[in-house]
């Protein structure tokens, strides 16, 4: 079954290949864009779980080897998983929006996460390859976004083994409708003007003392201006978290946005004692933050959560601190235990390196 999604892929990108418009990617050199690249894209993406207290941040403590296999033998050979899990039970909860009940409804995720934001990613690293100007952009954007969602599962699934549908759906129908869908120019155009959509994924670190992933997460703008408001704007900010508000603007070019929500606190596993097959689900809690951008590249955030991992994060953008010729990002965080955790990062560096004063 895999040889589907490549073969689906190739055929999606060949029928929009080097359309050399841009709609996401500018190649700026100030905020969260001047931080995008195909390695940091990976690192953000595919561990992002790991902001849930329920993962481990602790690098050698991964089972990735574990979780790989066990997605892979998933998405190979979908149909005896699927069979297993129900079919109904697998269309209600992963593919059609029929559950509403917060265990169940992974299909919300599916369609925001993978599908909306996810095929915006990958147009993002398709603009990304052309600005480099490597040859056949979509084949690398196809390696990129595959690479990282596969990571993400694999992460994802930790050290269980045994039947996981949420890979099926997420990699097999989401990813591949979402890319295939965003190469469309006039998908691209509607959210990149209509409706913003952008990449305000996090600075990510290393901490070489306790070989710790810091500060990352995959984050994404959603931004629309309604006809009846002159210059205010609905804002967004999507992730392991969903929070809603206002942007206001500051001047032609930047924009002061706040808003509040909900955030994941835990990701717990629910496993059938009749079937074995296992199913996930999320445990709440707040959010609240405030944001600054410049043609929607985020170059100031300040959030505050009741999560776990992270009560506080700060993260400053290059574009706003300068010494001489030299903007670098960096970012201050507040975890469980008062724990103090802080770090830098470089334009275009996939990671950075963080002090942790404690696990």
């Amino acid at each position: 079954m895999i040889k589907y999604y490549f073969i689906l892929i190739i055929f999606a990108n060949n029928l929009f290949a080097q359309n050399e418009k841009r709609y996401f990617y500018f190649g700026r050199d100030y905020g969260s864009e001047a931080m995008f690249n195909p390695l940091a894209v990976i690192i953000n993406g595919g561990f992002d779980i790991l902001q849930a207290s329920t993962h481990t941040r602790e690098l050698k403590s991964m089972a990735i080897a574990t979780g790989a296999k066990n997605v892979w033998e998933n998405i190979s050979d979908p149909f005896p998983r699927i069979k297993k899990f129900g079919w109904n039970n697998f269309l209600s909860q992963e593919v059609l929006p029929l559950q509403f009940d917060v265990k169940k409804a992974q299909w919300f995720p599916n369609y925001s996460l993978h599908f909306l934001f996810g095929g915006m990613n990958f147009r993002t690293n398709y603009e990304w390859f052309i600005d480099k100007n490597y040859s056949h952009p979509w084949a690398w954007a196809s390696l990129t976004y595959g690479t990282y969602h596969f990571l993400n599962e694999a992460v994802e699934n930790d050290r269980y083994k045994g039947v996981n549908v949420d890979p099926i759906a997420d990699l097999l129908i989401f990813n591949i409708g979402g890319a295939a869908l965003f190469l469309n120019d006039d998908v691209a155009d509607f959210f990149s003007s209509t409706v913003q959509i952008s990449d305000w994924s996090s600075m990510a670190a290393i901490n070489p003392n306790f070989m710790t992933l810091e500060n990352h997460g995959q984050n994404f703008l959603l931004r629309y201006q309604p006809s009846f408001w002159d210059s205010i704007s609905i804002f967004t900010y999507w992730g392991d978290h969903g929070l809603v508000g206002l942007s206001i603007p500051k001047n032609f070019e930047e924009k002061i946005s706040f808003g509040g929500g909900v955030v994941t606190r835990q990701v717990r596993d629910k496993v059938d004692k009749k079937t074995g097959v296992r199913s996930l689900y999320v445990d709440f809690g707040w959010i609240a933050g405030v944001f600054y951008d410049r043609n929607n590249s985020l170059m100031a955030s300040l959030v505050l959560s009741n999560r776990i991992n992270e009560k506080l994060k700060l993260n400053i953008y290059p574009g706003v601190i300068t010494f001489k010729d030299w903007s670098p990002g960096i970012f201050f965080n507040v975890g469980n235990r008062n724990q103090i955790i802080f770090g830098l990062n470089i334009t275009s560096s996939p990671i950075g390196l963080a002090y942790r004063n404690h696990l």
